[in-house]
Order: structure tokens, then C-alpha cells, then sequence
């Protein structure tokens, strides 16, 4: 039994493969969290573009030959004026 145990302290194989995938699994889990913080600020600061762009948009229409005007002609016109939506960035 004291030279099972005295085996078991004497055993070091394997010792330098799992400190080296520990290091190694260390360094790719801090670069996988420096890149995805990368990667949510692209794509925050891009949702941000296309939210202003998307504010900016004028929505407004106009018909003309809708009907009769007053002169008798058929030139009457209708208009929709599209919102003024400004979002300023401070």
C-alpha cells in the first residue's frame, strides 16, 4: 500500500500537457472576449446608422389629379407632409 501511494506522488505524467491546454484555454477564452466586445460595437454603432437613417426618412407624399378644383380643371392636389424627425447625435 506505501509503495501504491509512493507511486502516485511520483507520477507526473501528464503534468505538462494539462498546465499547457490550461494556458492555452486561458488565452483563446480572453481573446473570444476581446473579440465579442469588438463585434457588439460594430454592429451597436451600425444599428445606430440604420436607426438615423431610418429617422431622416421623409415620409410624405403628394397626389395631383385627385379631382375637381374650383376653376374647373382637373388639377387638385393633395399632400401629405412626411414628420421631421431629427435625431442629432451630441
Amino acid at each position: 500500500m506505501l509503495q501504491l501511494f509512493k507511486k502516485l506522488l511520483d507520477d507526473e505524467q501528464g503534468f505538462v500537457v494539462t498546465s499547457e491546454l490550461i494556458l492555452i484555454s486561458t488565452i483563446v477564452c480572453l481573446a473570444m472576449v476581446v473579440g465579442l466586445t469588438e463585434v457588439s460595437h460594430a454592429v451597436s454603432g451600425e444599428l445606430i446608422d440604420v436607426a438615423n437613417a431610418y429617422n431622416r426618412l421623409n415620409q410624405g407624399r403628394r397626389y395631383q389629379g385627385l379631382g375637381w378644383n374650383g376653376n374647373g380643371g382637373n388639377n387638385a392636389m393633395a399632400e401629405v407632409n412626411g414628420t421631421p424627425a431629427r435625431d442629432e447625435d451630441y
